[in-house]
């Protein structure tokens, strides 16, 4: 999953095989000419795709200890530089932190920029 600079990406735990799924198609699939943010469909279904918030939305939700901020770059990307409370779940080893994740109870955001 891409994003644009300033965005980020929010899930619900449910939503993680959705999201494995859809990089595995990402992988197969050319990469389309129009920016990712820019097409991205509506969701048909609360799994379908991730719900695109700013940094300002993801600031008061941190402050409201409101969501759990996943980084899924790199365990090397993390360590070099990431945002305060954030734990790290790198994409290619997401599905060993599944349970970690729906434990949180709150809604998810994802970033890898």
């Amino acid at each position: 999953m891409r994003l644009r600079a300033g965005a980020v990406a929010l899930l619900v735990a449910a939503g993680i095989p959705s999201l494995l799924a859809a990089e595995e198609k990402a992988k197969a699939t050319p990469a389309p000419a129009v920016p990712p943010a820019a097409a991205a469909p509506a969701p048909s279904d609360s799994n379908a795709a991730a719900e695109r918030i700013t940094l300002a939305e993801l600031k008061k939700l941190l402050e409201a200890n409101k969501v759990l901020v996943v980084d899924v770059r790199t365990a090397d990307a993390y360590k070099v530089s990431h945002i305060p409370g954030a734990v790290s779940a790198p994409l290619t080893e997401i599905e060993k932190h599944v349970q970690e994740l729906k434990s949180a109870r709150k809604p998810i955001v994802t970033y890898c920029t």
